[in-house]
């Protein structure tokens, strides 16, 4: 009953180490290396599986099950953004396109400031649901996700009061003048509207994704897609030749048609959560506060929170370097570069999803060698994929850029040379990515975030404001130290991986 349980021959961990990496070849085949005929104290039989929406699929498709609405949802999550800009780049009226790209540009820095507790919320209680369902405990996930939303919520209300609050001074103390200044605290006070039904629709699609069900959140942000292009365009305003659809009320119709599309996608994940179709239900007494579950919640999450606050401060302070520079429209082009370079990440957002949740539910059935070969497998799917997206940003850049902002050549002339430098990470960017987020799911955040921090300060801030001003590279020079510090952190996240620290983490 207590013995060592047996495996089955095609999920056996390879006896040898094949590149140097054990599994690795299992993890890129399928299979791993031939093992000797089971003996009757080694039988399939008793071989612990997953159970829900995973049992009975091999570990390649239960890696296949996981990635695929993620990568769905994240081309969804990605066009939310996408959409906003691109509406900003027609609007009605001269000159406004320019001022309007700038003035989100900024805000949106801000917005995602106002996601990051419910973010890290999302992470903490990820582990914990994770690998209650692989232990097949019921309760502790179903306290899990009540707590999640309830700390989801309370953390998404303070960062919008402060930030609402803070909106004039933001948009004052980045240099947008006039027109862009006033549009880009409107757009933050618009959008900080929404946040608290987005702190439902993160933290909630988080534990959703944690049991295994990672469909019903690409549903909600199909909702949240369509919502949000259907009011944008309705209230913003869109440009199409000498015609102009909708009300015209360019950027404010833009942040509510995100704000709008939050508070339904919000409401449509808890609706989820509440009818219990998925592998967990949230009853109305699990959103009492209950302390002992929102501390095992919040001493997974606090790690990620620092390191998600400092980075978005590393990112803050890279915009404030663009701000001395005198390119004009530099603000907007460095955020349609962004946006397109976001194409690359989505393939390494999803599987690293799939990652994060086999890692911790693996680790909750007592099987860390399964959850190591499930994350090679995600690994070298994931660069294969960027890799692939990286190519179009060398080979069209122009053209990419044109998509979002066709009448700015300003746009064009920054934005391109910044995607052909960026083409050059993929795969190390996806090391990272699935690395990371793999041991997210194992509840290892704290190592995880010193190393991200180490290395995003010194090469990050520190590099970006070497190249562009005492070297006199510019944008330019900001971006090549954004891709040195992708490249670094996929080496040093991969040695750090080897050590198996992770896969003794307490959550």
């Amino acid at each position: 009953m207590f013995g060592r349980p047996s495996q089955p021959e095609n999920d056996r961990p390879s006896r040898k180490r094949w590149l140097g990496i054990p599994g690795l070849r299992g993890a890129i085949l399928g299979a791993s290396d031939p093992a000797p005929p089971a003996t009757p104290r080694r039988s399939t039989i008793n071989q612990k599986q997953l159970t829900g929406k995973l049992a009975g699929l091999s570990l390649p498709r239960q890696v296949l099950v996981l990635a695929l609405w993620p990568m769905l949802e994240q081309v969804m999550n990605f066009t939310v953004g996408l959409v906003d800009m691109a509406i900003a780049g027609r609007l009605p009226g001269e000159d406004t396109s320019l001022d309007a790209l700038d003035a989100i540009g900024v805000a949106s820095y801000f917005v995602w400031f106002m996601t990051i507790l419910q973010a890290a919320v999302g992470v903490g209680a990820s582990a914990i649901v994770s690998r209650a369902i692989g232990a097949s405990h019921r309760r502790l996930a179903n306290a899990g996700t009540g707590q999640a939303i309830l700390l989801g919520v309370g953390s998404a209300l303070f960062a919008a009061a402060v930030i609402f609050a803070a909106a004039p001074w933001i948009a004052a103390s980045f240099g947008l003048q006039g027109v862009a200044q006033q549009m880009a605290s409107d757009y933050i006070r618009i959008t900080a509207v929404g946040i608290p039904m987005c702190g439902v629709l993160f933290t909630g699609s988080a534990v959703l994704r944690a049991a295994g069900d990672t469909r019903s959140p690409f549903l909600a942000m199909v909702l949240v897609n369509l919502v949000n292009v259907v009011v944008s365009v309705g209230l913003g305003g869109l440009r199409v030749g000498d015609q102009v659809i909708g009300l015209g009320l360019g950027v404010n119709g833009i942040a509510w048609g995100t704000a709008i599309a939050w508070v339904v996608g919000g409401a449509a994940v808890l609706l989820i959560l509440l009818s219990g179709r998925s592998e967990l239900r949230l009853r109305p007494h699990r959103l009492k506060p209950h302390w002992h579950t929102m501390r095992r919640i919040i001493r997974v999450a606090m790690p990620n929170l620092y390191f998600q606050i400092a980075f978005w401060g590393i990112n803050l302070g890279l915009l404030i370097y663009i701000g001395f520079l005198d390119d004009e429209g530099a603000f907007g082009a460095h955020s349609i570069a962004m946006r397109i370079k976001g194409i690359s990440f989505l393939p390494g957002f999803a599987i690293s999803v799939a990652a994060s949740t086999l890692t911790g539910q693996y680790l909750g059935l007592g099987d860390p060698q399964r959850a190591r070969r499930a994350t090679y497998l995600a690994m070298f799917g994931a660069m294969g994929l960027m890799t692939f997206c990286s190519f179009f940003f060398f080979v069209i850049p122009d053209t990419l850029v044109s998509l979002i902002s066709p009448d700015e050549p300003q746009h064009v002339a920054l934005a391109a040379p910044l995607l052909r430098l960026a083409a050059l990470d993929g795969p190390f960017l996806a090391v990272h990515l699935i690395l990371y987020g793999a041991m997210q799911g194992a509840g290892d955040t704290r190592n995880t975030a010193i190393l991200n921090l180490v290395i995003l300060v010194a090469l990050r801030l520190v590099g970006a404001y070497v190249f562009a001003f005492p070297l006199g590279l510019g944008l330019w020079g900001i971006w090549l130290a954004i891709i040195i510090d992708i490249i670094v952190r996929g080496i040093v996240f991969y040695f750090y991986y080897q050590t198996n620290r992770w896969a003794k983490t307490v959550v």
